[in-house]
């Protein structure tokens, strides 16, 4: 039987490497609030995001998200949800009205993590492109050209 704890802390570990990668920004575990008291998430690192990460055999969506909402509520962020279940990809789920709020629609909506590092780093740029290292805005279709090490 594999320790829950130390299972957790290992997929926290390889999502901090794996957004590090590809945002480009400094990400860090927030093990101390974790470790103070409950009810704080995984990662606070990424701009506007609360992130909540799990990382199990069976899921358990319902109870991961009302946890991965209240916490960010909590910060006043927008939650996120990253997870992988055992032999498959991580993904992220979010609410569809943090990615169109005139639609006044919470229900959640899944995607590959890379299509989320996708969404924050158009976020990113609209915030302040001259902040956003390694990407530039491309004079065609409005989609941000990513150079330096992305694929």
């Amino acid at each position: 039987m594999t320790n829950s704890r130390v299972k957790g802390r290992a997929a926290e570990q390889e999502v901090v490497r794996l957004l590090k990668d590809e945002l480009r920004l400094e990400i860090r575990r927030n093990w101390i609030a974790q470790n103070a008291e409950k009810g704080h998430c995984d990662i606070t690192d990424v701009p506007g995001w609360a992130i909540e990460i799990k990382r199990a055999k069976v899921a358990r969506f319902d109870d991961w998200w009302t946890q991965t909402c209240a916490q960010a509520l909590q910060i006043q962020r927008k939650p996120v949800l990253i997870y992988r279940l055992d032999r498959q990809r991580w993904y992220a789920m979010l609410s569809l009205y943090h990615l169109r709020p005139e639609m006044h629609d919470h229900s959640s909506c899944t995607m590959t993590l890379e299509s989320w590092c996708k969404l924050v780093r158009l976020e990113m740029i609209a915030s302040d492109p001259e902040e956003v290292e390694g990407i530039k805005k491309p004079a065609i279709c409005g989609f941000p050209e990513i150079v330096a090490g992305d694929n």
